[in-house]
């Protein structure tokens, strides 16, 4: 008995000294404790404003222990170093919760590393470009689902108390839909679509919850009764609900690929390159993964900035109004706005770049890691370090956003108010930088632009109370729910 004390406890300091001889060999950050690193401080929600709080103290690069480091980056420089300048910093933590948006792991777009990553992301760069990413026929298939969105806000009735909530995440949902399987839903009829975006809701929900954050830290806690089902099984239900509505999808128009046709829609151009390649990185478990990850990471990002954006016009009902007598006085009300009036909109796109700075969606990307030794900016990070980038801390940063608590589209525009402030515009990364930024930044852009521009000429939204710009948690900062009043504007 004496010797097994003796020996447990010469384990422990032999493990300690370990520990902190460890923790030296990291930036500086909050003092962790041995097990459990900076678990305990961790806050049940809003992670970005500790990370924001501990930035303060410990400067814009520190480390969290949980109980594994972790480095923090909150300054742009230090976030471009590691990923625009450094290649070591394009792999994946793999850790969950990131991996329990994906049945499997090391799949599809967001979850593969190294060659089989680059492979991925060509292979669907190339057929975003040969959709015509940045043509006019992306272009008409967005503005054919706003004419469609167009038509669902005109049926409405009572048009004083207006949920937008539907209407946007329908027309959406239909571009992704149109371009990943060639299809989209009527608002009459589009129940499966409803169900489907209310599973991928609750999951995104449960990903941000304490239990969530301890399967994280110990993964044999999903073992655990009580803790093991909230943190865990609970979440792979929900991943298991969504995997195989989309698994349908893709086996659907699999079916429908004929190999003398020209390709309509992502799954069929997948089974184009699949075959003509022959690379086995190229398959059905990486085409369905990369079906999810566009439809997780385009759908809810999308929709919800849409969704903000309205949330602040009515806020500020004078910069609605000078949204609105832009488009008017350059595009009128014969057509819709397209892609070829943006230079021309300039106030239109400042409101545009400030709701997606204000609004700060993201406000934390998914984690990297290193697989080397290296140093961002001087500060050493050891091989195998998780990199996690604080996009928050970057866009409400006062140095370069004068006064960044305000909303304050004119930050973006010399006086002229015609030229844009290209120091401002660089820090404004809502897509992340670097060889890992969103892949489609391009498609959400236009997205943005077109329906924005759209709603804000057809319509003027009227409150019909408070507007509370404080975000809801989750996975993104997502704008409280509201009605308004639409008012036609022709």
């Amino acid at each position: 008995m004496g010797l097994a004390i003796i020996v447990i406890f010469v384990f422990l300091v032999l493990y300690i000294a370990h520990f902190y001889w460890n923790v030296s060999k990291y930036p500086k950050g909050p003092f962790p404790l041995p097990f459990i690193g900076n678990l305990l401080q961790f806050p049940a929600e809003n992670i970005h404003v500790f990370y924001d709080d501990l930035a303060k103290i410990y400067g814009p690069c520190f480390t969290i222990w949980t109980p594994l480091p972790s480095i923090v980056l909150t300054d742009y420089e230090q976030i471009k170093d590691a990923f625009v300048t450094q290649e070591t910093f394009t792999y994946r933590s793999h850790l969950p919760p990131e991996t329990l948006f994906q049945p499997h792991d090391h799949t599809g777009l967001m979850l593969t590393d190294g060659d089989d990553w680059k492979l991925q992301r060509k292979t669907a760069l190339k057929i975003l470009r040969n959709f015509g990413l940045g043509k006019n026929l992306m272009e008409e298939q967005v503005i054919g689902s706003i004419r469609e969105m167009q038509d669902q806000l005109g049926q409405i009735k009572d048009k004083s108390d207006v949920d937008l909530f539907w209407p946007i995440q329908l027309c959406v949902g239909n571009i992704i839909n149109e371009t990943l399987f060639g299809f989209h839903y009527k608002h009459e009829d589009c129940g499966k679509f409803q169900t489907f975006v209310k599973v991928i809701d609750t999951h995104i929900k449960s990903l941000r919850t304490r239990f969530a954050l301890l399967v994280a830290a110990f993964p044999w806690l999903r073992n655990v009764p009580v803790v093991g089902e909230i943190g865990y099984h609970f979440m792979r239900r929900n991943i298991d609900l969504y995997h195989n509505f989309m698994e349908q999808e893709v086996a659907s128009q699999i079916k429908t690929y004929n190999q003398e046709e020209e390709p309509t829609n992502f799954v069929h151009a997948y089974m184009r390159e699949m075959e003509i390649s022959g690379k086995p990185g190229l398959n059905p478990t990486n085409l369905c993964a990369s079906v999810v990850d566009f439809w997780l990471a385009g759908m809810e990002t999308t929709s919800n900035s849409i969704r903000w954006s309205i949330a602040y016009m009515m806020k500020y009902p004078e910069i609605q109004d000078k949204v609105r007598k832009e488009i008017q006085e350059n595009v009128g009300s014969s057509r819709l706005p397209s892609i070829e009036d943006k230079p021309n909109l300039p106030y239109t796109q400042a409101v545009i770049h400030e709701v997606q700075r204000h609004s700060n969606m993201v406000p934390m990307l998914g984690s990297h890691k290193n697989i080397k030794d290296t140093t961002i900016l001087g500060k050493p990070v050891p091989a195998e370090t998780f990199i996690f980038a604080q996009l928050w801390s970057v866009m409400k940063n006062d140095s370069v956003f004068e006064d960044s608590h305000l909303f304050n589209p004119d930050r973006y525009l010399h006086s002229n108010g015609e030229t844009f402030r290209k120091d401002v515009i660089e820090r404004t990364i809502p897509f992340s930088i670097g060889k890992r930024n969103c892949i489609g930044e391009g498609l959400a852009r236009m997205e943005l632009f077109l329906i924005f521009s759209a709603l804000i000429q057809n319509y003027e939204f009227v409150a019909t109370s408070n507007i509370d710009l404080t975000a809801q948690w989750s996975t993104v900062l997502t704008v409280k729910p509201y009605t308004c009043k639409s008012v036609p504007q022709f």
